[in-house]
Formats: structure tokens, sequence, C-alpha cells
């Protein structure tokens, strides 16, 4: 029976993977699914929305699609954010996520932390339940 693996599934799966990361604290570094506030727990990552689109289906069922998601890096300092985004794709690496971009690292002056945010692409093919690299 092919799976349809959904947004949310993805969503989950990436919330569940990057909350069991330790970063320059030694504890797990807060993940969430919204913007952070001034009131927000610090360093964390935000988990954007995955980006879903469908390569291949057979009769109407997705078997190949691709999803590409922005993971964004809060922390007081520069060098902290940078070293989150190596963690982060240390541990996406283990599920074939690809780092495709990185933006530049940007002073919030609301939560008076840094973000620097990288994006990540993987294929997902429902015949073998599992993710294949892109490239």
């Amino acid at each position: 029976m092919i799976y349809e693996f959904s947004t949310k599934d993805m969503s989950d799966l990436l919330y569940d993977d990057l909350s069991t990361i330790q970063d320059n604290t030694g504890e797990n570094t807060e993940s969430v699914l919204q913007t952070p506030t001034t009131e927000s727990k610090f360093p964390c990552r935000v988990i954007e929305t995955p980006l879903e689109s469908v390569n291949r289906t057979n009769n109407g069922v997705p078997i190949l699609k691709t999803f590409q998601v922005s993971i964004e890096h809060w922390d007081n300092k520069q060098r902290f954010c940078m070293e989150m985004a190596n963690n982060t794709d240390k541990q996406l690496q283990k599920r074939n996520f690809t780092r495709t971009n990185s933006s530049p690292i940007i002073f919030d002056q609301i939560t008076k932390k840094y973000r620097f945010i990288t994006t990540y692409e993987v294929r997902y093919n429902a015949l073998t339940n599992s993710f294949c690299y892109i490239r």
C-alpha cells in the first residue's frame, strides 16, 4: 500500500528530528512553528511550512514528491546561529536532505536576536516509503 506523505507529516517529522539537537547550551534547542517574539525561549529553530510538489503520479496517486523547507536559526550571536545551522545540516543529512540555500544573517530589532535562514530539499518516494537525495 502506498502511503501519501503529506505536508503535515513532513512538518511533524522535522519538528521531532530538530527538537533533539543540542547546540551551544548543551540542552535540546527549542523548535517552534511560528516566528519568535520577545517572550520566546532562545536559542530556537523556526520550522517554516514545507513546500510540497508532486513529481510523479500513478493513477492520480503521488508516488514521488519533492519537499523544500526553510529553517530559521535564532540566537544572541551570529556564530551560534551558524553553529545551529551546521547542526541542522548534520541532523537532516541523516534523512538525505540537502541544503540548497542560505540567507545573510540578519539582526532582528524586535527580539534583539540574530536570525540565519537555511533551505533544504529532499524527495519522498511513496513506493519505497523513503527519502532520496535531490542531487
